[in-house]
């Protein structure tokens, strides 16, 4: 992929942030000819039985023509098809795949984010090399190293291995439906925030930090503000653009050894309408398109905070405004309930701060400011321009304009915070009393 410049399929070297990095991903290939070069790949570095998964719509799609190059290369299929249905990657599921693929030496993935997820996962566990055939440009979880899975009721994601090779072609992923497409140029655009959220907690809490996984995505970013019409209308070459920035943000994910580069606050906010209409049946939307609304209230936070005046910031007062942790605990168990509530509050206990904490913070980040406002604007974008993008590209960036509950959007932007130890502009805004 020429886009990689330094970052070489399979490198692994030792960064000045103290961390040996790697990039275990041997192959990529975007562009036509897809399934035939998967197979090709597999005939030289995959065993004989491959387990193909996906649901009756990926499987429709494009499982065919991936059928018949394994089979051309020599291979025997197996097969694990799930309905049409929209269904979540649970563990449940992903334990199924994994079984199911226990006599297999190798997984393909034909879908999107659910089926690779439970495909990962299952490779991971079964120790077994997974291959990738996107069937939409619709989220940037296909070179990543983690899954997201729902457990115990609660989203989580958690480290995996990495696929073995990703193989995509264009024009298979611009027959997904339009929404899906500007659904991965929101999940894309995310970074502008999440990765302002990852430099934040370092600063501001010492938190893990590295440069590296943002070179990924130098120079694509702006190509993708260019081509949003392009990309609205579905255009090969656009969704291309699209499947590549997707996949490099993956990479950077992977350098990184988490996602916090890719998902920040606006993730979290996906996540609890998720688990809303996983616990509850409340309505939910792709995960793009709520990462891409969540994504444009969390830069109009960001712009929020950093536009603050330093001497007027009161933290005295800011504490005094914090609810007591009595209060946050009620306020997660009438959310979740006392099963997954309790999962919540084990993950919020992670990052909460005592009062004292939460004042140093709030100096912190007050003499950093000057500092802040420099180093954060290599990530920021601002609200309007993302917006504008997303909107131009085809999808929503408003949460009336979501298929979700729009009273569990607003709810989220209260209690998302809570569902993950990992700081975000969440946990600023509500610090610094910003609001909503």
């Amino acid at each position: 992929m020429e886009r990689l410049g330094w970052h070489s399929l399979g490198a692994c070297f030792d960064c000045a942030c103290g961390v040996r990095h790697e990039l275990p991903v041997r192959a990529c290939h975007i562009g036509p000819g897809a399934a035939e070069r998967l197979a090709a790949f597999a005939r030289d570095q995959c065993g004989r039985t491959a387990l193909l998964v996906a649901d009756e719509n990926t499987r429709n799609a494009a499982g065919d023509r991936v059928q018949r190059a394994l089979a051309g290369a020599g291979k025997r299929i197996l097969e694990k098809t799930y309905p049409a249905a929209p269904f979540e990657a649970t563990l449940e599921r992903a334990q199924e795949v994994a079984a199911a693929g226990r006599i297999a030496d190798f997984y393909v993935a034909v879908g999107a984010g659910t089926i690779t997820d439970l495909a990962k996962y299952a490779g991971t566990e079964q120790k077994k090399p997974v291959l990738s055939y996107p069937t939409a440009a619709s989220m940037n979880g296909y070179t990543s190293g983690i899954v997201a899975l729902k457990i115990r009721g609660l989203k989580r994601t958690q480290p995996c291995r990495p696929v073995t090779g990703v193989f995509a072609d264009p024009a298979v992923a611009a027959t997904a439906p339009p929404r899906m497409v500007a659904a991965g140029v929101a999940d894309f655009l995310s970074k502008c925030s999440s990765a302002a959220d990852w430099r934040a907690a370092h600063l501001l809490r010492g938190d893990y930090y590295c440069r590296r996984p943002r070179e990924f995505n130098e120079g694509i970013q702006e190509q993708i503000f260019a081509s949003a019409a392009a990309i609205g209308r579905g255009e090969p070459d656009a969704v291309k653009l699209v499947l590549e920035a997707l996949t490099l943000s993956g990479f950077g994910m992977v350098i990184a050894g988490s996602s916090a580069p890719a998902s920040g606050g606006e993730h979290l906010i996906s996540h609890y309408l998720d688990m809303k209409h996983a616990l509850y049946g409340t309505k939910n939307d792709l995960h793009g398109v709520q990462v891409g609304v969540g994504t444009v209230y969390c830069l109009g936070l960001w712009e929020k905070a950093l536009a603050l005046d330093p001497a007027a910031i009161d933290a005295d007062a800011c504490i005094a405004a914090q609810p007591a942790p009595q209060a946050v605990r009620a306020a997660v168990m009438a959310d979740w309930g006392p099963e997954v509530g309790a999962e919540v509050w084990e993950q919020w206990m992670q990052k909460a701060l005592d009062a004292e904490g939460l004042r140093r913070e709030i100096e912190r980040f007050r003499a950093m400011l000057p500092e802040l406002r420099t180093l954060l604007a290599e990530d920021l974008q601002p609200a309007a321009t993302v917006a504008r993008c997303i909107a131009t590209a085809g999808g929503p960036t408003r949460p009336e304009d979501m298929q979700a509950s729009v009273d569990e959007y607003y709810n989220a932007l209260r209690g998302a915070r809570y569902l993950r130890n990992r700081f975000t502009v969440l946990d600023l805004a509500a610090e610094l009393m910003l609001p909503p």
